[in-house]
Formats: C-alpha cells, sequence, structure tokens
C-alpha cells in the first residue's frame, strides 16, 4: 500500500517535471529558430535588463558596430560608437522610450563609427517593456542599411543628373525650333527641317540611353545620324577612323552637326548628283581630336550666297559647346568640312 501510495504521489511531480522540460526545449527552439532568422537577415539583436544594467548584444549586433565579439558593450559605449552628430538625438529618443509618461516607440536610424574610421548606417528598432510604471527591459534589433544609403545617394545624383540633362536638351530643341522658323521658309519645309534636327537629337539620345551615359562611340553616331541621310547606293558613304568615346555634351553636338552635313550633302552636295560620294574619317592628333568630311563628284560646287541656321550650326555652336574650330572649303568637287576639338572635350 505504502508502495502505491507513494507512486502516486510521485506521478504529479513527474509530469509537472516533464511538462517544465518540454516547455524549455521549445522555448530554446524558439530562440534557435529566432536567432537563425536574425542571422539570415545579418540582423544583430539586443536585450538590456534595466533593473540589473546589464546590456546583451548578440555578436552579429557587434559586428554591425565594427566590434568583436568578445568585446564588452554597455549603453555608454554604445553612445561613443555613434556619429558625434547622432549622439544627442539617439540618447533623447532611448530617454523617451524608457520614460513611461511618453513611451515613445524606437524606430530610428543613426550613424556609426568603426575603429577604422569608417561610417556605417544602422537601422535600429526596439520596445520597452514597464512594469507598475517603470522599465524594466529594453529590446531590439539592428541591421547595416549602408549599402542602401548609398544607393539612394546615388539615386539623388542620377536624378539631378537626368534633371540637368532634360533642361539642357529643352534648350537646345527651343533654340533649333527657334532658329528653324525663322527666315520666311514656307511652313511645309520648315516642319520637315525641325523634325529632322530633332530626330537627330532624338538618334543621339537612343545611343546615350543604351550606354547609360557614359559615352557614344564616334563610329555609332555616324552611322546613326549620318547614315540616316545616306544613299543607299554601295560606296557612296565612307567612314573610317579609329575606336574614339565621346562624352554626352560631346555627342550631342556632333549629332547636330553630322545631320546637318548629311541634309546638306543630299539637297546640294555630293550625294545630290549621280556618283557622288561623301568620307568621314576621325583621328586623334596629339591634344585634339580632327575629324573631317569630304564631299566628291561635284564639278561646279560654290559657296551658298546666304547663310542659314545649319551653315552656323556646324561651324559656330560646336565651337561653343565643344570649344572646337570647324573650317569649310568649297571646292568644285565637294564641300570638305574639317573640325578640330580638344581631347578633353570630347
Amino acid at each position: 500500500m505504502t508502495d502505491r501510495l507513494s507512486e502516486t504521489a510521485d506521478a504529479p511531480h513527474s509530469g509537472g517535471q516533464d511538462e517544465l522540460a518540454a516547455l524549455r526545449r521549445a522555448l530554446d527552439l524558439t530562440e534557435d529558430r529566432l536567432s537563425l532568422a536574425l542571422d539570415s537577415a545579418r540582423m544583430g539583436s539586443w536585450d538590456w535588463d534595466l533593473d540589473s544594467n546589464v546590456l546583451e548584444w548578440t555578436p552579429t549586433c557587434k559586428s554591425i558596430f565594427g566590434m568583436t565579439a568578445d568585446e564588452a558593450i554597455s549603453y555608454q559605449r554604445f553612445l561613443e560608437r555613434l556619429h558625434p552628430e547622432d549622439r544627442a538625438p539617439v540618447d533623447g529618443m532611448c530617454r523617451n522610450v524608457l520614460d513611461p509618461e511618453i513611451r515613445a516607440p524606437y524606430d530610428v536610424e543613426y550613424r556609426a563609427l568603426w575603429p577604422d574610421g569608417s561610417v556605417r548606417w544602422i537601422l535600429a528598432r526596439g520596445r520597452a517593456y514597464f512594469v507598475e510604471g517603470r522599465a524594466v527591459r529594453f529590446i531590439g534589433a539592428v541591421i547595416d542599411i549602408t549599402a542602401q544609403k548609398e544607393s539612394e545617394t546615388q539615386l539623388r545624383v542620377l536624378v539631378n543628373e537626368l534633371a540637368h540633362r532634360v533642361k539642357n536638351t529643352l534648350a537646345v530643341v527651343q533654340s533649333i525650333a527657334e532658329q528653324t522658323f525663322r527666315g520666311g521658309t514656307a511652313l511645309e519645309t520648315v516642319r520637315k527641317t525641325l523634325a529632322g534636327r530633332l530626330q537627330a537629337l532624338a538618334d543621339t539620345h537612343t545611343l546615350l540611353t543604351q550606354a547609360n551615359w557614359r559615352g557614344v562611340e564616334m563610329a555609332a553616331l555616324v552611322a546613326r545620324v549620318a547614315g540616316a541621310v545616306a544613299p543607299r547606293d554601295d560606296g557612296r558613304f565612307e567612314a573610317e577612323g579609329p575606336p574614339l568615346p565621346l562624352r554626352p555634351k560631346a555627342a550631342l553636338a556632333l549629332g547636330l552637326v553630322l545631320h546637318e552635313l548629311g541634309v546638306n550633302a543630299a539637297t546640294h552636295g555630293a550625294w545630290s548628283v549621280p556618283g557622288g560620294k561623301v568620307a568621314c574619317r576621325w583621328r586623334r592628333d596629339g591634344s585634339a581630336v580632327a575629324f573631317e568630311w569630304s564631299e566628291t563628284g561635284m564639278t561646279d560646287l560654290t559657296a551658298p550666297a546666304r547663310r542659314g541656321f545649319g551653315s552656323r550650326l556646324i561651324k559656330q555652336a560646336i565651337a561653343y559647346d565643344v570649344a572646337g574650330v570647324a573650317s569649310q572649303e568649297w571646292r568644285p568637287e565637294g564641300l570638305l568640312y574639317s573640325l578640330n576639338i580638344p581631347s578633353e572635350r570630347c
């Protein structure tokens, strides 16, 4: 009987131990899963026991601040790790989080100073726990958002650069439109002329966009812009030169020049007569780039009595945009256009 009573008395105790052990295993499993999730997301966490004033950081949390896993941490050392401009604001926010009258949420971005002098951007979120009107615990997580901040900075630079380019392009379009409509030319002729010039500008923009606005190869620009108005007959257009990347500003200016030269050749020059040819060549010449447009196949070409916007563009505008020096020679056999641009402006 005694043995049976003993077994009966021990049964609840044994069951309680099993239940407690199961709860501990479940808690350990939950903590392991949380730790795995934080590590997978490269997040660190902290736990500050305010009663004992013990602050614990996970190894990942310390690494985010440029610390080794065995370095001691305290709230004061945490503040010392922050950028001087961020210490007071972050300290003030923490005080508001722990103030039972305020209980502010903790969601903040700040800069951390690493021992090597580099700066890292940190996103921190946390929560305070209160018992009987006082904060007893403050826990949270941090993640390094430096790459995101750098991307945001690059995006702002790109947006500003895009706005600048759009503004400049619109100024060019406005100038082209104003100059094209001068002179009392028939409206349909003006429309076609303007459309052609804007298309040349658009073609150059397309090439620049394809190259992420890093530059355009001269050969590609010549083929795209001048080739658009060249005769389809084989051998009437020749383009030759070494690889030569052009900066965006130089490409836009030269694209308009190539369009005007091509249209003039098709209307009044070598491409307007049977067998007329154009040779387009470029080369590096010391500290400059030499460009030449040579027309042949004509017999009695003379300089025009009146020079319009196109003529001014291929000689004067290029000088303004890229400090180029242009010259035109009206030979009987065809126009010879020469252009020299300083290498640093190409």
